[in-house]
């Protein structure tokens, strides 16, 4: 099934002297249940798009479809219930918040949707960091945490609302491979589940676990790889 369709789009930067094409004219399909990578050298574009396609940047022309409807239509308030909603987003930094504990972590996205009942929330919580092997780390702050346990954290906020897409910027780059493997394991399980799963990387390992590689070079798509 079609999760995100993306035609045409372009995203442009204007410095003092040059006008950078961030995105220049990509057309590209994503289906649910696969994982894809996305790969290039740094400046190449792609956590330019991953931001355009989780709706964190707005695009200069072009569609977004997201599971059929044209995102780039919406109004803002409109682009928020699809975001909150549907898109899950890890990236390289965690970006917890060092005064609440993990499972308070996860439960930040789930004040903002009205699906969840005040007294399930924390439940919920516990069982998504189960589900990444925290159970036992569920009452630590971030600090108290390695790399790789703040990232799984990260993870399970990232599902906290059930989304069908999962969007990772770098998800390992401040990971030992020993912690890396374990969450790219996680993310695998979750497009075997069915979800759209997208990940920037710089990393070959991804080629273990990706079902598309996406190679991007100023702004293009150049080449792609299909374990298939």
């Amino acid at each position: 099934m079609e999760a995100i369709k993306l035609e045409n789009v372009k995203k442009n930067y204007q410095t003092k002297d040059e006008c950078i094409h961030a995105i220049d004219d990509i057309t590209y399909t994503f289906q649910y249940g696969k994982f894809y990578a996305i790969m290039g050298h740094s400046g190449s574009g792609k956590s330019t798009l991953i931001q355009c396609i989780g709706l964190l940047d707005i695009i200069d022309s072009g569609k977004i479809f997201i599971e059929g409807e044209n995102i780039t239509t919406l109004s803002a308030k409109e682009k928020n219930k699809i975001k909150n909603e549907k898109i899950g987003f890890v990236f390289q930094n965690y970006y917890l918040n060092n005064t609440m504990r993990a499972y308070e972590n996860v439960m930040l996205p789930m004040f903002i949707n009205k699906k969840f009942k005040s007294t399930d929330k924390k439940a919920r919580a516990i069982e998504l960091l189960k589900s990444v092997d925290l159970e036992n780390r569920y009452n630590h702050f971030p600090k108290e945490l390695s790399g790789g346990e703040q990232q799984r954290v990260a993870i399970a906020r990232a599902l906290a609302n059930n989304p069908s897409i999962i969007l990772a910027d770098e998800p390992t780059g401040n990971l030992d491979e020993k912690n890396e493997t374990g969450i790219l394991n996680i993310l695998k399980e979750l497009a075997e589940e069915g979800k759209c799963v997208i990940v920037v990387s710089h990393n070959n390992t991804i080629y273990n676990y990706a079902d598309e590689v996406i190679h991007i070079r100023y702004g293009k798509v150049v080449s792609t790889d299909n374990e298939s």
